[in-house]
């Protein structure tokens, strides 16, 4: 039998300061005897891990009763193991110490540190359940589903910066329409089409048609030696995307373009 033990903490701590939550054993069960620890300290757990397998004590004259799991209600690391085996544990007593994940990086819901689903994490009487992530900023344009805390959105922005410094250069931003290339839902039959690129955002939406401005590649080569090139724009992200992976990528230059 499988049975979520008892947190002793509160909510998830929020920043950067860790929070260590006591795991507990269910309080009012009976008193089980502590016969295998399923981590070490150090491990990663997460929500449902199994922290240690146990017997529960039966009364007088009562039958052998089946084995039991403790899990771990939080997902961190272990840092404290609480108990010896073959060690009788009262209700409500502490077997393990985990410091709590506060879960900085999340991919489409998957913690990048200790790899819980937190879109999966409920308490038992359905609420969302906690520790709840510090990921709040979306650091990559072409990944949004990527996102950090604030504190690991900071320690990138130096590093930007950092490296800004060391190779002696600013951000440009320029805009994308009207200034590197020209798009219109019009085409002239008798227009060439050399230099055009025809395409569609998505099935029954209209043809779209680009080209460069003049100059424009002779721009950002001579420019990209001077800048960090960022390129934004007022269009949809998928209409950003497009142009910067089909379109911008095929000028040879150092440019970094981010939409």
């Amino acid at each position: 039998m499988e049975e979520p033990a008892d947190s002793g903490g509160g909510a998830a701590a929020e920043g950067p300061a860790a929070q260590v939550t006591e795991i507990r054993c269910p309080a009012g069960a009976r008193p089980l005897r502590l016969l295998e620890w399923k981590v070490k300290p150090g491990a990663l757990v997460n929500v449902d891990s199994v922290i240690a397998v146990c017997a529960p004590i039966p009364a007088e004259g009562e039958r052998r009763a089946a084995e039991k799991k403790l899990k771990s209600d939080r997902a961190g690391v272990v840092r404290e193991l609480c108990g010896q085996l073959g060690q009788v544990i009262p209700p409500g007593s502490v077997i393990a110490k985990v410091e709590e994940c506060s879960h900085p990086v999340v991919m489409k819901g998957l913690c990048a540190e200790c790899g819980q689903d937190l879109t999966q994490l409920q308490s038992k009487n359905g609420k969302q359940q906690v520790p709840v992530s510090t990921a709040t900023v979306s650091m990559v344009h072409s990944v949004p589903e990527l996102m950090v805390s604030s504190e690991q959105a900071e320690q990138l922005g130096r590093e930007d910066q950092q490296r800004l410094h060391r190779n002696r250069k600013l951000v440009l931003m320029v805009d994308l329409d009207q200034t590197l290339i020209h798009t219109t839902e019009q085409h002239c039959q008798r227009m060439s089409n050399k230099g055009i690129f025809h395409f569609q955002l998505g099935r029954g939406e209209p043809m779209l048609h680009t080209r460069l401005r003049p100059h424009c590649k002779d721009f950002l080569e001579k420019i990209a030696k001077l800048y960090e090139l960022h390129v934004f724009t007022f269009g949809s992200r998928l209409y950003a995307h497009t142009i910067a992976g089909t379109w911008l990528h095929r000028i040879e230059s150092s440019s970094t373009f981010l939409n």
